[in-house]
Formats: C-alpha cells, sequence, structure tokens
C-alpha cells in the first residue's frame, strides 16, 4: 500500500508509506533510489501474460522490480507495532514534518544532521512487535531498523556498484545465504549512504570510541499494557469449554502418569508465593492480548486459521489454549521422525492428546523417510544463517510443522520462543538461580542469531510468517522483570508462573496439560535419531559424524546413490563434506585453558578464525605491581603461544582486562563495580566497559568480515555479560560454546579431531603442556 499524507506544513511536504508483501525485498542504489523487489519467480501484477508481458518486467539482479519508491521521505514498513499501526506511526513522522531543528528526545544533538522521520526512527522505541521499519529521508539517505530482539530478521548483500538488498530470505542471483548474506543486528540502525552507496550497519554508533557503547537500541521493548476490558471482552467468549482431565485409561491419547504429576505448589509459603495471583492474572491477559493482535493482524478466519508449532509442552499448550480460548480458529501441528526401527517420538501422543482436550484441530506431519530429512536440510541450509548441527536438530521439527500447516492453508504461525530465557526454562537458570535473571538477559540478547532467524527463514519457506507471544512487548519485560522466585522454586516444575496462569480462572486449562516436564524440539521428535542416521547412510559412519552429515546435505547432488555394495560399502562412494564456511570469527582468549577447549569445541562445530584476541599489552608508563598484572601478562603469552600453535594471528591491540582474575580494582569500592569483600561478584567498571566495546569497534573495522566474537567464559557471569554488551555495542555476536561445562577441556583430549595437548594457565604446575586425559582430569580435580 502506497499512502501519501500531507505534513504539518501544508501540501508542500508529503510522506508516502509502503507496506511490503511477505516475500518482499528492499533494493537500495546509489542516489538514493529505493525499489521493492521480489523473487524471479513470484506472480507480478499487471500485463497480459505471455512473452511479451515478460520482457516488460525489470529485472534487478535476478529480483522482480514490483514497485520504486518515487518520492522521500517515505517510510517502508513490514509486520506488526505493538501500542500503534503503520497508519499512526506514519502520520506521526508526517506530523513532525521534515524539520531538522527538532530535538529527538533522547538528550543529545548527536543527530542533529538527521530528518526529523529517521530520528523518530533511532529514538528509544516506544512500541515493541516483529517488525521492519526503514525511512528514506528528504536528503536519499536509506536507515532500516527491526524490532529490537530480532523477531523480524532481515540479511543484507552487496550486489556491487554501490547496490544493497535487503530482505527475510536469500533470493536473486544468490539464492544461498552463504553467497555473501549477513544477518542485520536489531539492537542497531543501518544506513546507506546516498552518494557513496556505503553501507553502515551500525549508524546508532555515533561520536568518539569513548562513547559508542550508549549508543544502540534497548533489547527489551518497553511494557504494553493490555487493556482489561477488551480482554474481559476477547475471555467472554467461551465456545465449547475445555474437557475436565480425562480418566484413568480414557482413550484421548496417552499422557504419562509421571508427566501429569509435576510438581507445582502454589499458596502454601507466604515467601515464595507472594505476587502470584497478581503476576499469572497479567501474564494470562498479556498473552491473550499478544495472540489477538496477530490473529486479527492476519484477518484469520475459518478458512485462514492460526497455527501453532505444538509439541504439547506447556509453552505451546498456552498459545493453543489461549486461542481456542477466545474464538481463533486455530490449527496444531506436530512433527516427528518415525523412521524404520524408532519408536514413537515423545512429543506426539501427549501433544494428539492435549488438542483433543483443548478442542483443537490437529495436524500431525509424520516423516519416516531420510531422503524427505536431506530435502529439507538442503533448503534449510539455502536459508538459515550459520546452519549446524545444533540449529538442524531443531529447524527440521519446525519445517514439517510449518509444512503442515501451510498445507492446511494457515495464515501465520505461532511459537514459544523466548519463554525459555524470559521464564527461566532452562536447567542453567534452576543451576545458578542467583544469576537466573542475568541468564534470562544474556539469552534474550543471543536470541535474534541463535533461534529467530532460524524459525523465520524455516516457515518462510512455506509461506507463513512466525510470531513469538512470549517476546511481545505485552509480555517480555513484565515477565522478565518478576522475581525469580515467581518462576522458579526448589522442587518445584519450572515456569510455575505460566502454569499458575494457564490453570487460573481466567483460561481453566485443564492440570494435566500444564505439568508436562520440559523436553527439547529435536528428542521429542527424535529427529536427532535422523541425524544420528543419517551419517550411516551418506557412507560417512554410524556415530560422530552428525554435523559432517548435516554439512554434506548442503552439496548433495539430487541423484545421490543410496547403493551399498555386498561389504556394506558405498557403490558409488561417500556423499562428501564441504569445506567450513569462510573465516568470520575470533577466539577472546583470555581465560585460560577454556579459551583453548573452546576454540577446539568450535573447529567441530565447523567455525573458522580470522585471528585470536588476547588481553592488551602493559603500556609503557605502567608497572607490574600485582598478582593480577603478571596474570594478564602471562594470559596475553599464552594467547600469542596458542595463536601460534594453531597459524592464527595475534590482533596485539587487545581487549581491557574485564575479568576478575586480572582486574587491578577487585577489593575496590566505589565506582570499580566490585561489591562487597575480595571474594564477592566482579563487574567490570563502565570505563573498562567502555574501552572494551573501542576495542571491539577497530577489531571490526580492522576485519570487515567478522560475524562475531567466541569467548571461552565457563561459569563467570559478569565476563559473560561483559563481553556480550561490547559485542552487541559493535554490532558482533557473542558465542559461549563452553559456559557451563568445566570439563571441556579433558573431553576434547579425547575427541576426534580435538586438542593434541593442553597449557597449565594457572596453579603450581602453570606452563606445563599436558597430552594424556587422565593428568588432565587428576589436575582439574587437585584443584
Amino acid at each position: 500500500r502506497n499512502l501519501p499524507s500531507e505534513g504539518a506544513r501544508g501540501p508542500g511536504t508529503r510522506m508516502t508509506l509502503h507496506v511490503l508483501g511477505h516475500d518482499e525485498s528492499i533494493a537500495v542504489a546509489p542516489g538514493g533510489r529505493v525499489r521493492i523487489v521480489a523473487p524471479d519467480h513470484a506472480s507480478t501484477s499487471g500485463g497480459d501474460g505471455g512473452r511479451d508481458a515478460a520482457d516488460r518486467i525489470e529485472r534487478l539482479h535476478g529480483y522482480v522490480v514490483r514497485g520504486e519508491v518515487t518520492a522521500a521521505p517515505a517510510l517502508i514498513a513490514r509486520g506488526l507495532v505493538e501500542g500503534t499501526t503503520w497508519e499512526d506511526l506514519h502520520a506521526d513522522l508526517v506530523s513532525l514534518g521534515d524539520d531538522d531543528d527538532g530535538d529527538d528526545g533522547d538528550g543529545d544533538d548527536d543527530d542533529a544532521d538527521l530528518s526529523s522521520a529517521a530520528r523518530l526512527l533511532l529514538r528509544r522505541p516506544s512500541h515493541g512487535g516483529c517488525f521492519v521499519a526503514a525511512v528514506l529521508d528528504a536528503r536519499g539517505t536509506f536507515r532500516l531498523r527491526t524490532d529490537t530482539l530480532g523477531r523480524c530478521p532481515v540479511l543484507m548483500r552487496d550486489f556491487g556498484g554501490g547496490v544493497w538488498i535487503l530482505g527475510s530470505t536469500p533470493g536473486g542471483d544468490a539464492p544461498h545465504v552463504r553467497d555473501g548474506w549477513r544477518c542485520h543486528h536489531p539492537r542497531h540502525v543501518l544506513a546507506v549512504d546516498p552518494f557513496a552507496g556505503d553501507l553502515d550497519p551500525t549508524c546508532t554508533v555515533r561520536g568518539d570510541a569513548r562513547s559508542r557503547a550508549t549508543r544502540r537500541l534497548p533489547l527489551i521493548p518497553p511494557n504494553v499494557e493490555p487493556c482489561t476490558s477488551a480482554t474481559d471482552a476477547l475471555l467472554a467468549f467461551r465456545g465449547s469449554a475445555f474437557e475436565p482431565d480425562a480418566p484413568t485409561g480414557a482413550p484421548t491419547g496417552r499422557i504419562e502418569p509421571a508427566d501429569a504429576e509435576g510438581v507445582l505448589t502454589v499458596g502454601d509459603d507466604p515467601e515464595w508465593d507472594e505476587g502470584m495471583d497478581a503476576a499469572s492474572d497479567r501474564l494470562a491477559r498479556g498473552l491473550v492480548a499478544a495472540v489477538h493482535h496477530v490473529a486479527t493482524h492476519h484477518r484469520c478466519t475459518r478458512e485462514r486459521p492460526l497455527g501453532v508449532l505444538f509439541s504439547g509442552g506447556v509453552d505451546s499448550t498456552a498459545l493453543l489454549a489461549v486461542a481456542v480460548r477466545i474464538g481463533i480458529p486455530v490449527v496444531a501441528a506436530t512433527a516427528g521422525w518415525t523412521g524404520e526401527g524408532t519408536k514413537e517420538p515423545l512429543d506426539i501422543s501427549p501433544a494428539r492428546a492435549a488438542a483433543a482436550m483443548l478442542g483443537a484441530r490437529f495436524e500431525l506431519e509424520d516423516v519416516s523417510d531420510i531422503r524427505e530429512v536431506i530435502d529439507a536440510l538442503r533448503a534449510l541450509h539455502r536459508a538459515v544463517h550459520g546452519m549446524d548441527v545444533v540449529k538442524a536438530g531443531v529447524a527440521l521439527p519446525v519445517y514439517f510443522a510449518a509444512r503442515a500447516l501451510a498445507r492446511t492453508r494457515c495464515a501465520a504461525a505461532l511459537a514459544g520462543g523466548g519463554s525459555e530465557e524470559v521464564m527461566c526454562g532452562y536447567a542453567r537458570h534452576s543451576a545458578r538461580p542467583r544469576d537466573a535473571q542475568n541468564l534470562g538477559l544474556s539469552g534474550l540478547r543471543s536470541l535474534h542469531h541463535r533461534d529467530l532467524q532460524r524459525d523465520s527463514a524455516t516457515t518462510t519457506m512455506h509461506g507463513l510468517p512466525t510470531y513469538q507471544p512470549f517476546l511481545s512487548g505485552l509480555v517480555v519485560e513484565f515477565v522478565q522483570n518478576l522475581p525469580t522466585r515467581l518462576k522458579l522454586k526448589p522442587g518445584d516444575v519450572e515456569k510455575r508462573v505460566l502454569r499458575v496462569a494457564l490453570e487460573g480462572p481466567l483460561l481453566s486449562v485443564p492440570r494435566s496439560l500444564t505439568r508436562r516436564p520440559k523436553l527439547a524440539a529435536q528428542y521429542g521428535s527424535r529427529f536427532n535419531v535422523a541425524l544420528q542416521k543419517l551419517g550411516k547412510v551418506l557412507g560417512l559412519g554410524a556415530r560422530g559424524v552428525s554435523s559432517d552429515a548435516v554439512a554434506a546435505c548442503e552439496t548433495l547432488p539430487d541423484d545421490f546413490s543410496f547403493e551399498r555394495r555386498p561389504d556394506g560399502g558405498m557403490a558409488c562412494g561417500a556423499a562428501i563434506v564441504p569445506p567450513p564456511p569462510p573465516p568470520a570469527w575470533a577466539l577472546l582468549h583470555t581465560s585460560g585453558h577454556n579459551s583453548a577447549a573452546t576454540y577446539h569445541t568450535s573447529v567441530l562445530q565447523r567455525r573458522r578464525f580470522v585471528c585470536v584476541v588476547p588481553f592488551a599489552p602493559t603500556t609503557d608508563d605502567e608497572i607490574v605491581t600485582c598478582e593480577a598484572d603478571e596474570d594478564a601478562a602471562f594470559l596475553r603469552r599464552c594467547a600469542s603461544r596458542f595463536a601460534h600453535a594453531v597459524g592464527l594471528p595475534l590482533w596485539a591491540p587487545g581487549v581491557p582486562r574485564y575479568t576478575r582474575r586480572v582486574a587491578r580494582d577487585v577489593g575496590v569500592s566505589g565506582d570499580s563495580g566490585v561489591r562487597g569483600d575480595s571474594d564477592s561478584i566482579y563487574a567490570p567498571p563502565a570505563s573498562v566497559a567502555t574501552d572494551f566495546a573501542a576495542a571491539l569497534h577497530r577489531l571490526r573495522e580492522e576485519y570487515p568480515a567478522l560475524e562475531g566474537l567466541i569467548v571461552g567464559h565457563v561459569h563467570d557471569m559478569h565476563a559473560l555479560l561483559a563481553a556480550e554488551e561490547a559485542c552487541d555495542s559493535a554490532g558482533l555476536r557473542c558465542i559461549a560454546p563452553g559456559w557451563g561445562q568445566p570439563q571441556s577441556g579433558e573431553i576434547l583430549l579425547k575427541c576426534r579431531g580435538g586438542a593434541t595437548e593442553m597449557l597449565v594457565t594457572k596453579g603450581a604446575r602453570r606452563g606445563e603442556v599436558l597430552a594424556d586425559p587422565s593428568a588432565l582430569k587428576a589436575l582439574v580435580a587437585d584443584n
């Protein structure tokens, strides 16, 4: 839709609104030229068909040009916003006109050179949602942002000549995600210069290097309160009431007795349960409003229902129950691997039973042919950024369930993404309840590249947009800020407040559906078994080669022969494993042997490195005065030695000393960030955090292809948060493969392709090199 509007200063000021179709991308060229494009195979409007019509279609780098933004300023958008609409946001931008003398309200004047419309786009958002929004200002500068959690991912690619294409999936002359496509970082605004055509992925970062860490969009969108009267009106719809718990032996499906008896104690301990009633009521209303918003946005009907990626777990059960409860036509879809010799997936029977009890239509996608898995992986490799065996295990059940929803003509799909992070659903939250909130923030910060882009790309293949109501502005900030005790309690099942909300008077979900313990998607669907079988089918071996097997599917020819010789070997040879992606990672070698173990773990996961990043060297005017100084210097030498051993360059500038072990200010009160005595938790001071972010900006400038940092932190929560914040500032990803696994070094000395030696970096035996796993195990046990 193109909606021209009059500006505040009369007919001379106009701004158009362009709402993108689900398959459309944006092409930006020098001179401020912006066109709306779609894949060449997509249908186009107009024309009389035939060769003549095809010849008249304008094409650009393999895309069909559907239109051009001919008037600036303009707003280009897709998705939904919470608390407003695109038309209202468009009117707000128009009311500002294009007055460069206005104040954007963020307390500084660094953006004085931007148009008012672009300044509003850069402002702290007053709403959440799942959207892409771009502004072409009167000067021809193009700026784009997404929702801050990355629920609506954007890929970007330089097609040469200053032409950039930005869209949700790869396409055109570069149909594979590895053909130079990069992910936009959702906490930044990107800008394309109208003259040179250069793209700046972090244009929110301005000023000198030391001020860069503060210029990002917030991680969590501000809270949007659901309207009580509106949710009451929605909940007044009763339809067919949920069936009560079936008696033992009833033929509605199988829910194991152990699953139905999950412990959830509420009301017997005021110290733990204070505020539970109000919190569960607010959560239920937030979910109702979020689900209703999606259904309204897509105008769901019986012919075009809403879909739920359904496993029978508490998250997907909540979404399905809410949709049914407020009268939205809905379909629940479950997928599972049922190949020869495989037991029925653990999700199928509980999911079928739950859908029946809730009165929802149930679709099962039963996958038993390994060729279907290979075809799915081949497609996933083209669209999922950073595809590996971990992403494949979750993407496969999503892919096949989305296929079932598309077959039933669903308008959109709901997924439970984000609930584990905000409601302390992982085992690591239970293991470290004191750090549960910070662990949740850490998970939310990495969610866009870990889960959301994967799920969005996977369902988009079937023409389905995906929404995560738990990440809605109606839910996420409220739940994240709840006291941990309402989400976790020793001896109880996790996500207490969600289960209480489901069983409460607003939703009245049967108890047997709310107590099922957590089960990861790849295990509940048994697609992990399919991946284990894949290596053997492709001739790569029976065990320990899942990562190679997943990678081999990327280039596996359509006519690959599965025929075997009488001796069991492949008649036409085994599948060829392609080389890993080009180097795009830096190893932050600041935590001794855990950093080295992390390197080998990452290599086994097919990640390649551009350099090793140590601690910064001591300056000429500094002298070594304490043990922390000695440790910092020693760890830098360790990093240098390790870089030489693995054949990588050492990035000499390094990063500031942000961990407790090498901090000079441990035990000092005040601005140091230290709370309590020398044994207390250490958080780096603000000056160190700023210098850390500035160092990573320099690193990114030196290595333009850099995607992120891989760190070796295992249990230091504040060190991990510091690294993640610095990476966020530079628009980089941060991955900690060894988090919570202190024995990773010993494991890597044993595994195929792992480490051959370990350098001792702390303690009485510092400097020794160990090659025997038992010796390393004994050393770890002694310390």
